[in-house]
């Protein structure tokens, strides 16, 4: 236990400096951890989605720019995937739009336990998802997208005594490296709104 001095103005000794040297190199390095612990749930807020623990739409800007940028100068294949869920106006309507956002939170799960590591999965708006996936041709991506389909369809989603009825229509576009984002965007979007049409009109004809 630290003592006082009997004489407060008789010069440190040598001891003395390095006890009041560790004191201050210990409380710098508290310091140092908490503001490094605050930066990293900043880093976190700014690139992660409120609700779902996915990326979100500002990351995943960033993230197609670094894979366009990629593209062109090792030539590393990426593929752009949207995804609209389907049914969740009429989930909110029904069953409150807790139940809502549950449903977002489970096709979140289903998306990321469904593709690798190292592919980018983010929510971009309210019931819209984009996914990167990168090193897959597009016989490989068509493949994913009927994968990640059917893990929707088949996963119940149970909501207290409630089971939620959810699907969702995709779209794609390979990367091209004369492509800037809105075009990549916007065919994929193209895309995904032209399989959800056909979905509804082979539903209309049964």
């Amino acid at each position: 236990m630290y003592k006082l001095k009997a004489d407060p103005s008789a010069p440190l000794t040598d001891a003395e400096r390095i006890r009041d040297l560790e004191i201050e190199v210990t409380a710098m390095r508290r310091e140092l951890m908490s503001l490094r612990l605050a930066n990293s749930e900043l880093e976190r807020v700014v690139e992660r989605d409120t609700l779902t623990p996915l990326y979100n739409r500002r990351y995943f800007i960033n993230a197609l720019n670094d894979h366009r940028k990629r593209l062109g100068r090792y030539g590393t294949r990426s593929i752009l995937v949207f995804v609209d869920v389907d049914g969740l106006k009429r989930i909110n309507d029904t069953h409150g739009h807790n139940a809502g956002d549950y449903a977002l939170i489970h096709i979140a799960g289903l998306l990321t336990a469904n593709v690798r590591t190292t592919d980018i999965v983010a929510r971009i708006g309210g019931d819209e998802f984009a996914l990167i996936l990168e090193e897959l041709t597009k016989h490989e991506a068509l493949a994913k997208i009927a994968q990640l389909q059917q893990a929707i369809l088949q996963a119940p989603c149970e909501y207290g005594d409630v089971l939620l009825v959810l699907g969702a229509s995709f779209g794609m576009a390979v990367m091209l490296e004369s492509d800037t984002d809105e075009a990549l965007i916007a065919r994929a979007d193209a895309d995904m709104y032209a399989n959800k049409r056909k979905m509804r009109d082979q539903r209309s004809d049964r």
